[in-house]
């Protein structure tokens, strides 16, 4: 009978932290976009002052803003964008993004370096607005989602530790 109460516990315990971990990556989620807008913010502003290349300010701007796997190298002959997307595809899942979060850095990266300064400086303002909109999306989806997981955790553990006991 001990060994049910503790199974019971354990399974209890289990749904629990899977639901947790759920939750975790929503906070995950909303950390990143709060980590790229302020990658964006920097890049603006190394943009504005300084004058290296693009895959220099993308390093710093990433440095700074807590996204290490952001810091780029320049590669002998490899585009800006071809770098992008495999840093991109690189990005831990930790972080909960959706397919569609990855596919709007897809398409932020695939501009950067290829106009003057004033065209660069609108692309990541234009860019900007839209991950602060997926920021608001990933704080409503918290609100909605977060207490959801972990109780159905709860609750999944405790119905299948009755159903043992």
């Amino acid at each position: 009978m001990a060994l049910k109460i503790l199974g019971g516990f354990l399974l209890v315990l289990s749904g629990f932290s899977a639901g947790w971990f759920c939750s975790r990556k929503l906070l995950m989620r909303k950390d990143f976009f709060k980590k790229i807008i302020g990658f964006i913010t920097n890049l603006s502003t190394q943009l504005r002052y300084s004058t290296s290349d693009i895959f220099t300010l993308v390093s710093l701007s990433a440095c700074t803003s807590g996204l290490d796997f952001f810091e780029i190298s320049e590669e002998s002959g490899t585009p800006f964008y071809k770098v992008w997307s495999e840093r991109v595809s690189e990005i831990p899942t930790k972080f909960g993004l959706k397919n569609s979060d990855r596919q709007l850095l897809l398409e932020f990266g695939e501009q950067l370096g290829k106009t003057d300064v004033d065209g660069q400086l609108k692309h990541l303002e234009l860019y900007e607005a839209l991950f602060k909109k997926q920021l608001t999306d990933a704080e409503n989806e918290i609100n909605k989602k977060s207490k959801l997981y972990k109780t159905m955790g709860f609750f999944v553990g405790t119905a299948a530790a009755l159903m043992i006991i």
